[in-house]
């Protein structure tokens, strides 16, 4: 398992801190809340970092993963079960299947996502749904000063120079539903549930955004085509943007 020094896992325990529960967590949380009888009733949240959400969801099984184990008593006093495992290199079989896997904010960070993301497909039951996001570092103005010559490539972690930067994968929407297609056949786009300043006025005339004025890629997942169909249908017109 990969190890960190301890100014690293205090640098990562500020920023979980002062995130929060996040606008990505919130969006999922609603879906889940909002769309419970599509859902079962267990759920992994891998790369858990605080028991923020897992605290909220309606799930009865509950369950986390990480590769610190920095809140892992704070899970237990919150009835959640913390596992500590390294997607990077260890399997997560012996876990069992759940019906519902989250995973925010992870797969930049990893050496090797595809490797990650087929762990994260044998523990997703057959009806269940990978619920995931990463960051869009291609942002227009951060774009324009990094041409520019005025700033680092680091988008998202302030302060870091850019061989420290955690962000080891960049994705772009287009990648990142080529990625997921790997091991789920239907993806179904979440931004337009949850979209930026910038993306509804393109929103409002039926047009997608340029990515560089875009959110980070959210997206439902599943190998259950009548569930992706029905969560389709229940979206209705935003379910074009998916």
């Amino acid at each position: 398992m990969a190890t960190r020094t301890r100014e690293e896992v205090s640098y990562l325990r500020d920023i979980l801190e002062k995130k929060g529960l996040g606008s990505t967590r919130k969006l999922l949380l609603r879906i889940l809340e909002e769309h419970r009888d599509l859902f079962g009733d267990s759920i992994l949240e891998v790369g858990a970092g605080l028991p923020d959400f897992l605290a909220r969801v309606p799930m009865a099984k509950r369950a986390a993963l990480d590769v610190e184990a920095c809140y892992a008593e704070a899970f237990r006093e919150a009835g959640i079960t913390f596992h500590l495992r390294d997607l990077d290199g260890q399997d997560l079989e012996d876990l069992g299947l759940f019906d519902i896997v989250v995973c925010t904010d992870v797969f930049e960070h990893l050496l090797r996502p595809a490797e990650a993301l087929a762990r994260i497909a044998r523990v997703t039951s057959p009806g269940g749904v990978l619920l995931s996001h990463v960051p869009n570092e291609f942002g227009l103005r951060k774009m324009l000063r990094v041409m520019l010559g005025r700033e680092e490539s680091v988008h998202w972690h302030a302060g870091q120079p850019e061989w420290e930067d955690p962000h080891l994968r960049r994705f772009t929407d287009r990648g990142y539903r080529r990625f997921l297609a790997l091991h789920f056949r239907h993806n179904l786009r979440l931004n337009a549930l949850k979209p930026s300043r910038h993306e509804r006025p393109f929103n409002r005339l039926g047009l997608p955004a340029p990515y560089c004025l875009q959110a980070g890629p959210t997206y439902l997942s599943t190998n259950d085509r009548e569930l992706a169909r029905e969560f389709r249908r229940r979206a209705g017109r935003r379910a074009r943007f998916m």
